[in-house]
Order: C-alpha cells, then structure tokens, then sequence
C-alpha cells in the first residue's frame, strides 16, 4: 500500500510539471498562431465563434496604453524629483546669499559710523554704538589683564579660568550686539543715498544691489519651479503616490496578460486537435489556413504532453481505486470480526440465560414441596 501512494505521488509531481511544461508549449504556441491573424483577422472578427480575435487586440491595445501610462508617470515623477532637487539647491543658495547679505549690511554699517559724512544717518545709533564699543575694550582689557596675571596657588589659577570663561562668554555676547547693530543700521540705510558716488559707502551699496538682484532672479526661478511641481503633483490624482499608481497600472496589465494567456492555451489547444470541446467547422477551416507544416513538431509535443496527463490520470485512478478497495476490504474485515465477537458474546449470554432460567425451576419445584408441609 505504502508502495502505491509514493507511486500516486511522483505521478502526481510528473502530472504538475507536464501540464506547466503543456500550458507555456500552449501558450507560445496560441501568441505565435495570433500574431498571424493580423492581416486576415477582420474577414471573421464579425462572425461567431471569432470574439477572441476582438478580445486578443483588445489586451494587446491596453496593454501599450498602460505601458505608456507607466511611461507618463515615470517621467513626471523624474521631473518632479529634479524639480525638487533644483528647488533644494536654489533655496540653499538662497540661504548662502542672504547670510552674504547680511555680512555686507554689517559692513555698511559699521563704515557709516565710521564716516562723518553720515552722522545725520548714525546719530540714532552714535550712543548705542560708543558704549558697546566701551563695553568691549573694557572686557578685552579685563581678559588681557586676567591672562597676565601671574602666581597665587592653585584656588587661585581655578578663580582666575572660572572668572576669563564668564567674562569671555560677555564679550561674545556684547560682540553679537554689536554686529547686530552694524547690521540694523546697515539694513534701515537702504532708502537712503550715498553722499559720494566714489566713496566706501557707495560701492557697498552696489554690492548690496547686485545681491538683491541675484536673490530677485532666484526667487522668481524658485516661484515657478514650484508651480510646475504643484502642476505635477495635482496630476497625480487623489492617490498623490506616483509608485502607487505604477504599482496599480502593472497590476492592471498583469490581469490583461492573464486573459492573455488563457486566450493563447485555448488557441494553441484547438489547433493541437487537444480541446476537449468540438470545434465549429468555421473555426477549424481558419486555424487551418495559419497553421503551418513546421508547427508539426510542436503539435507533436503538446500531443504527448496531454497523453502523458491523461495517462497519468488514469493510473492515478486506478491506484487510488486499489487503496479505496483495500481500503475497504479492511473495513468489511474489522466489521466482521466484530459481528464475530458479538455473536460470541451472544452465545456466552444465552447460556448464562438458560442456567439461570433452570435456576429459577429448580426454585419454583423447591417452594411447592415446602408447601405441602403447611
């Protein structure tokens, strides 16, 4: 029996890899067969029988508008990520010109204070200005003075560092408000006009000018770089997930090649005369006008291929009728054995009745002699 389902088995695995093998001969057989109905195909696309020939160029047509749908999408994707890395690249520009901007400013700022010519401007700021400016000689002469000094133990030496790091982090803070101001006053300049045409100042602000107009064109460059990717990005649709809508496009395709593939196994079985359904005479004339005398050996393939299925079937059949017999037959077996033992155990109790029943004559035969003694 064991020998049997092992031989089910492999006939089993064989029968699985002669039909994949039968279903791909099918397959290429039925697309090479369809593509030489192109020229005559419209003599019968209108008759019965011949729906698969609208079916098959219909498959084949959304096939190539889903192909250049992937197509579209994959290249507005790509120009949606170079618009995204130039508008980046433009922004960090932008970033860069504006903290070169504001170095420019400072220094407009601190060559006002510096010029007399300007003190009408700088007035507002001439108080602010002098006492950061007496703020930091006074902290720069302090720390000199601290990094001088010399001797004293070591409490002396952690005093000292403790009171140059407080002192240092004053200067910083006092040379930031500086530089603020330079910066402020560089910044509010801008609706003024320099006294000279020749002087520092001037030529700052012809820097200052280009700048802005460098950030103009930038800005203008980035605004419309942004309507393009928001154009972009609409015509992606609610999913708004371009991979997502490729990934449903090639699902789409994969359910048209599938319909695909069934039409070809159905074309390359009848003209292999394996269909199992009669084939109308009509259809039978076509497929003999495009098959031709070198389609032999493939015929002869699918043919031995469905043989051998068919052949596997039936032994497959057969060795499962055999196990299902036996199968049975141990069954009537044990059945038997059972009735046998119950039969047995029937006999054991007819027995025990009939002792018993003479039990009780032997009784009833005792009592009425003791009653005759009454």
């Amino acid at each position: 029996m064991d020998d049997r389902r092992k031989r089910i088995e492999d006939l089993l695995k064989n029968s699985q890899e002669s039909k994949a093998s039968l279903d791909a001969l099918l397959e290429s057989f039925g697309e090479k067969l369809y593509s030489r109905t192109k020229e005559i195909a419209s003599e019968y696309e209108s008759k019965p029988n011949f729906e698969d020939l609208n079916q098959y160029k219909t498959c084949l047509k959304e096939i190539e508008e889903a192909n250049a749908s992937i197509g579209k999408i994959e290249e507005k994707n790509r120009r949606y990520k170079e618009l995204e890395e130039s508008i980046e690249a433009k922004e960090n520009e932008e970033k860069e010109r504006a903290k070169e901007t504001a170095s420019v400013y400072k220094r407009l700022g601190k060559a006002l204070l510096e010029n007399s010519a300007y003190d009408d401007y700088t007035s507002l700021f001439k108080e602010q200005a002098d006492t950061l400016k007496a703020k930091l000689d006074s902290l720069e002469t302090r720390i000199g003075e601290l990094e001088n000094k010399e001797g004293g133990n070591v409490f002396t030496w952690i005093g000292k560092s403790a009171q140059g790091l407080v002192l240092k982090s004053f200067l910083t803070k006092a040379q930031e408000n500086q530089e603020q101001l330079y910066l402020t006053i560089g910044e509010r300049f801008g609706g003024h006009n320099a006294v000279s045409e020749d002087d520092d100042i001037a030529m700052i602000l012809a820097e200052i000018e280009l700048l802005r107009g460098f950030s103009k064109t930038a800005q203008d460059e980035i605004a419309l770089l942004k309507d393009e990717k928001r154009i972009i990005s609409a015509g992606f649709g609610i999913d708004g997930n371009p991979q997502k809508q490729i990934q449903s496009v090639k699902n789409n395709i994969m359910q048209i090649k599938e319909t695909l593939n069934n039409l070809y196994r159905n074309f390359g079985s009848q003209a292999s005369g394996i269909m199992d359904a009669e084939i109308n005479p009509d259809r039978k004339y076509f497929i003999d006008t495009i098959v031709t005398a070198e389609d032999g050996e493939i015929i002869g393939r699918a043919v031995r291929l469905n043989q051998s299925l068919a052949d596997n079937e039936k032994a497959v059949s057969k060795l499962r009728a055999s196990l299902a017999i036996d199968e049975e037959k141990t069954k009537i077996e044990k059945f038997q054995k059972s009735i046998e033992d119950k039969k047995k155990r029937i006999a054991e109790h007819e027995a025990t009745i009939a002792d018993l029943e003479e039990n009780v004559r032997d009784c009833e035969k005792y009592i009425k002699e003791l009653e005759k003694q009454l």
